[in-house]
């Protein structure tokens, strides 16, 4: 079941997953160690700037996770737009459709909160193929990141 979800109720479950996620994925490879700051995110949930929807199963149990930093878009002035944050599934629900379903599901809460640019990012580090083209996303660029 996907919902609407705010940090205060599910930041516990969504650490333990995304420490979950790291340690049994590739996600860690080429960067600093995970270290969520959830006062950041807190503040951000504070001023309406935080979007969340989650994954739980019939017991309740958290399966996945999206999150998004809500803003207006700094290169095009009163542009509400929505830069994903995290989108995270437990590795052993994986594969069945669950980041989809968050991504759609977004879509649609986005949409009716007004939202005109939502922006995904994907991890090269993965060998799979986004699944944000077959939702209607464009590849509009490249990120690189070098540590120093």
């Amino acid at each position: 079941m996907i919902a609407r979800e705010y940090l205060l109720g599910a930041a516990t479950e969504m650490h333990a997953l995304i420490l979950g996620y790291y340690a049994d994925t590739e996600a860690q490879e080429g960067i600093p160690p995970l270290k969520m700051d959830w006062v950041f995110y807190a503040n951000l949930e504070q001023q309406n700037k935080l979007f969340i929807l989650t994954d739980r199963d019939q017991v309740g149990e958290l399966r996945g996770f999206a999150m998004y930093i809500l803003g207006n878009h700094p290169q095009h002035a009163g542009m509400p737009f929505a830069l994903c944050n995290t989108l995270a599934v437990a590795t052993r629900h994986r594969g069945r459709g669950i980041g989809t379903q968050l991504v759609k599901e977004a879509i649609h809460y986005l949409r009716e909160m007004d939202i005109k640019m939502m922006v995904h990012g994907h991890r090269t580090v993965y060998d799979a193929k986004p699944l944000f083209p077959r939702l209607g996303f464009e590849l509009i660029e490249h990120i690189y990141m070098r540590m120093l």
